[in-house]
């Protein structure tokens, strides 16, 4: 070893005891991850600045399940539903039915922040039911899922509610162009809406668009229709109610 060696080597370990004599360590922190739902770490800064304006969304623990006690006509249609938040909120359109007598929710399950999979999980045959309307997928979108595994968890659903129709229903629009997971939410819901109508075209269910009238071109919401880029306004959830009233009476015939 040469005498250039020899001095470093000794400088390197006094340097390291001079560290720990004085209570200094270097560890590294293990990263949790946050609820929240903000970009992965890695993600490029251009695409956290598209969303730099909205608000951080939300998922509080909103959950809707079993029969709505609504002031049904005697020959209402009787359905039920299977959703995430679209569905479960307070001003969804599943509660803006409510008052719709010529509809009645007779069973479903719907939780706010849940994947097809875990809706699946958790929902119950619903035999009595005439429609079925599945409103799941948002957020397997969000945790980048793999489509054919939410499409094939939409079969598991209709199968196990056991209603005699069924009804689809499209992705809704999205502000958002990336998740923590690291997908993009917006072109995301739109591959998202065709295998949805395209899965139900082959199994001969209906399928409902009820967003349209909230959506721009690009997949975004229009403007003043959401407030935080993921969820439709109550006013606007009005024109989704309507939309979806229409399309449960046409699937019920």
């Amino acid at each position: 070893m040469s005498r250039t060696t020899r001095l470093a080597l000794v400088a390197s370990i006094v340097s390291a005891a001079c560290l720990v004599g004085a209570g200094v360590f270097v560890v590294s922190a293990p990263h949790t991850a946050s609820a929240e739902d903000r970009p992965v770490a890695t993600a490029p800064a251009s695409r956290v600045e598209r969303n730099a304006d909205l608000p951080r969304p939300s998922t509080p623990n909103q959950v809707v399940s079993g029969a709505l006690d609504t002031p049904a006509l005697s020959d209402a249609v009787p359905f039920a539903y299977a959703g995430d938040s679209i569905t479960a909120r307070p001003d969804s359109w599943l509660h803006q039915l409510e008052s719709d007598d010529r509809l009645h929710a007779v069973g479903g399950y719907a939780h706010s922040g849940y994947r097809a999979d875990q809706v699946l999980a958790e929902i119950g045959p619903v035999p009595q039911a005439r429609v079925l309307v599945v409103e799941v997928g948002t957020n397997d979108v969000n945790q980048a899922v793999p489509l054919d595994r939410t499409i094939a968890d939409v079969g598991a659903i209709v199968r196990k509610v056991g209603a005699s129709r069924v009804l689809v229903v499209a992705g809704p629009p999205s502000d958002w162009t990336w998740s923590r997971w690291g997908a993009d939410r917006r072109s995301g819901q739109i591959v998202l809406t065709d295998a949805l109508h395209t899965d139900a075209d082959a199994h001969g269910w209906a399928f409902v668009d009820p967003f349209r009238s909230l959506r721009a071109a690009d997949g975004a919401y229009l403007p003043g229709t959401t407030p935080d880029g993921i969820h439709p306004t109550a006013e606007a959830n009005r024109s989704v109610a309507a939309a979806m009233a229409d399309a449960i009476e046409r699937t019920a015939r």
